[in-house]
């Protein structure tokens, strides 16, 4: 049960809403030679940009999108994601295709050229997939409402915050062809190499599976106005697939097999119970680390909406809101 000095519920049955969902993703492939010489490289699909229609009853929102920025390649990438926030559980599944629709955004450590030469060249040499599933459980869930800045179901009126704690996994599957590279990058105007072997990697595909713990915190500055910040670092165990383990004990007590990745939210509403209208951000961290390569995978939602209640329930027909 809520606390009403804390939380107004939701007085109605359903909710109809118009949502822009502008999906931002970015790749950095850092290496770091024998020598110490680091190199990275950073490169990210086109963005997507989306509107459509979204129906809620109670805290389920199913709803379409429809891809406006760049409909006739809709087959080069895929995109599905879904969160659901209750008051005391929620989860996030995530999964997102992208074949070969990159741009170079910027390099260093690669000698005279600017890190801002690259910037919007086409890169067909990356082919990625991430798959990703958590479920989490809000410990005060009596005064801090996850749904009042992510999901209009309820509207927190005070301040409030909670602790967090969840478990999941992600799945990365990327295929690397540095030889797609511009090849001012791959060796130096004499002719001789100039990208380090590390970056010259063909690709990996590794399962993680994790327990994550956080701190959300609803800030109402305003009659009416939520303003929402979470953040869920976890830690876990990473399954390189192909590898072969020696025994039980190589498996949890190599450190190299432990891997950290992150979950961050914001989320600014006005919800006066009958009408709303705001703007989330989520962001997806995705890390990859073996001997001297890292791999860094950013995917980013920001959803701008508004939306309202419809079909007050039972129990307050009768009240004045």
């Amino acid at each position: 049960e809520y606390d009403t000095a804390y939380i107004t519920p939701n007085y109605y049955n359903f909710t109809a809403m118009m949502q822009n969902t502008n999906i931002f993703q970015l790749y950095k492939l850092s290496g770091r030679s024998a020598n110490g010489q680091h190199q990275s490289i950073s490169a990210r699909p086109e963005a997507n940009v989306k509107v459509g229609p979204y129906f809620g009853w109670r805290w389920i929102f199913v709803g379409y999108t429809f891809d406006i920025s760049h409909p006739a390649k809709a087959g080069s990438s895929t995109e599905f994601s879904l969160s659901l926030y209750s008051s005391q559980l929620g989860c996030d599944f995530v999964h997102v295709r992208n074949n070969g629709n990159y741009r170079l955004r910027r390099v260093t450590g690669f000698g005279d050229i600017p890190p801002d030469k690259v910037k919007d060249t086409p890169f067909d040499g990356i082919n990625a997939k991430t798959t990703s599933f958590d479920a989490y459980y809000v410990f005060n869930h009596r005064r801090f409402s996850y749904p009042a800045a992510y999901n209009q179901s309820t509207v927190q009126r005070r301040s409030q915050g909670s602790g967090m704690l969840g478990l999941g996994f992600s799945k990365q599957v990327v295929d690397f062809d540095y030889t797609r590279l511009p090849d001012y990058l791959q060796h130096a105007p004499d002719g001789t190499p100039l990208l380090i072997d590390e970056l010259k990697f063909s690709g990996f595909n590794y399962t993680y599976y994790y327990i994550s713990g956080g701190y959300a915190y609803n800030w109402v500055f305003l009659p009416k106005w939520t303003l929402g910040v979470s953040l869920m670092p976890s830690v876990g165990w990473r399954q390189v697939k192909g590898e072969k383990r020696a025994g039980i004990e190589d498996v949890f007590l190599n450190m190299k097999n432990f891997s950290f990745d992150g979950l961050f939210r914001m989320g600014l509403v006005w919800n006066n119970s009958r009408i709303f209208a705001g703007a989330s951000l989520i962001s997806h961290l995705y890390l990859y680390k073996k001997q001297r390569l890292t791999v860094t995978n950013s995917i980013n939602y920001l959803n701008i909406y508004a939306g309202f209640y419809f079909q007050r329930k039972r129990q307050y027909r009768n009240r004045k809101l």
